[in-house]
């Protein structure tokens, strides 16, 4: 009879959250190099174990996250705790903002992806080729800081950046973690399975979801913290956006903000314009509004206008006219490949101010964007049904023109010379030989009867042959 102590099983790895310790400086180019082989970024599989890697990981993104709240407080953006007047060692989940928000006549609002880590963009573009101001939120802050605010202010804008993804509080640590590094947080030994989420322990107030945090945003920083007459502009990250949509498609809602957002970009968003039910709404997402999407076309194409584009392969029905996010093949490299052009239109839209309207272009197709003619005349609310009607009748033109074809077959079968019929289990065959009594019309029969089983027949050089499932 054999037993097992607790005390004998594995202890959990425990490493420092500091990168040089971890192994690693970073360079003149701000990436995060090898020590051993500076050639080299960040490796993963430092063994076999995965326990240990993940452990090692979590003390690296701690480091990461060291490095860029230092930066962001080098760039005066103040943290501030939600709730606000939240203790430090109470559950709160940080954010960050402009310390003169009051005084600010326009605010752009950042709002990133619900699971990375506050500030980071993609891990894959902070930790390899690109470097840590690229891969983070650090890179639209400097853009941001060279902005105008409008036409008549020459200032920057403030800024607010969200953290919807830092919600599991973690009380030994005293923050919030992401949905992900939440399970690498130290354990009782390195076998346990994890910790159970408990609301009343790791659950924040007011930010128990995305959607909840979103709301204290607005309700606790915008309302309280921003100016009546500021213009805020909102960028909005993959299941972040859909939630900041949620939230603001709401009548009481936007009859209290909507005159105060300025504009707002959708990145990755997938929360359809049927949606909407609020009209002011759903009229500022058709005029002051923009959505970017993952297509194979280049950057900033559009791709859909803002009754979407029922031609093109993809979701395209995000109310507002959408352009193509160029080389990002995945949500978090989005606002990465975009930011250029997602803050060169809101700069554009804040000095027009509220003569800003979008163009009003309709699109359909993936490819030349170039609606046909009879859609234009129909063009409009029912747009989905005007071009499913179309494609229903270009459906049955094809079917109607392939049964001719095969008619047209089986009529040169008749037509031709009388042949040997060998007819296996699955295949009939039609030679060019005669054969001694075989019959044509046997032959005819025998086609038609496995094509009411669904049966294909294949002709080539006067030869059929049936296969099942083609």
């Amino acid at each position: 009879m054999f037993r097992r102590r607790w005390s004998g099983l594995p202890a959990d790895p425990i490493f420092p959250a500091n990168i040089s310790e971890l192994g690693y400086f970073i360079n003149e180019d701000d990436e995060i190099r090898s020590l051993e082989n500076a050639d080299y970024y960040f490796h993963y599989f430092l063994t076999k174990n995965e326990r240990y890697n993940d452990r090692r990981r979590f003390a690296y993104n701690e480091a990461i996250g060291n490095v860029i709240h230092s930066r962001l407080d080098a760039e005066s953006l103040a943290p501030l705790r939600l709730p606000v007047g939240t203790k430090p060692i109470d559950p709160h989940v940080p954010i960050r903002i402009s310390p003169d928000l009051p005084e600010r006549s326009r605010v752009v609002l950042i709002v990133g992806e619900d699971n990375q880590q506050f500030g980071v963009l993609a891990h894959r573009v902070l930790g390899g080729k690109g470097g840590i101001t690229k891969g983070s939120i650090l890179n639209l802050v400097q853009a941001l800081k060279k902005q105008p605010s409008s036409s008549t202010d020459p200032t920057p804008p403030g800024i607010i950046i969200a953290n919807p993804s830092e919600l599991w509080w973690w009380p030994e640590g005293k923050r919030g973690l992401t949905p992900v590094d939440r399970h690498y947080i130290p354990m009782t030994s390195a076998v346990h399975l994890g910790r159970a989420y408990d609301k009343a322990r790791n659950g924040i107030p007011k930010n128990i979801t995305t959607a909840e945090h979103v709301k204290c945003v607005f309700e606790e920083v915008v309302d309280k913290l921003v100016g009546k007459d500021v213009k805020l502009d909102i960028i909005a990250v993959g299941n972040s956006a859909e939630e900041v949509e949620k939230y603001l498609n709401d009548d009481e809602v936007w009859k209290k903000f909507g005159t105060m957002i300025g504009a707002m970009v959708v990145l990755g968003g997938f929360y359809h314009s049927d949606e909407f039910k609020c009209e002011g709404f759903k009229q500022f997402m058709q005029e002051r509004a923009r959505a970017y999407a993952i297509h194979h076309t280049p950057l900033d194409k559009p791709i859909a206008g803002s009754f979407g584009n029922p031609g093109a392969l993809g979701f395209t029905s995000f109310g507002c006219p959408a352009f193509s996010a160029g080389e990002a093949n995945m949500t978090e490299l989005m606002l990465i490949e975009t930011h250029h052009s997602v803050l060169n239109w809101l700069e554009n839209v804040a000095l027009l101010g509220e003569a800003y309207r979008n163009e009003d272009v309709q699109i359909y197709g993936d490819d030349d964007g170039v609606i046909p003619e009879e859609f234009l005349q129909a063009w409009g609310e029912k747009d989905v049904e005007e071009t499913e009607k179309h494609m229903k009748g270009t459906e049955k033109d094809m079917e109607e023109t392939e049964a001719e074809i095969k008619k047209d077959e089986l009529h040169a079968l008749e037509d031709g010379n009388s042949g040997h019929d060998s007819t296996p289990k699955k295949e009939v065959a039609v030679s060019k030989e005669s054969s001694p009594g075989s019959s044509q019309d046997s032959r005819v029969a025998a086609a038609e009867k496995e094509d009411e089983e669904n049966v294909v027949l294949k002709v080539k050089d006067l030869k059929v042959t049936v296969v099942d499932g083609e």
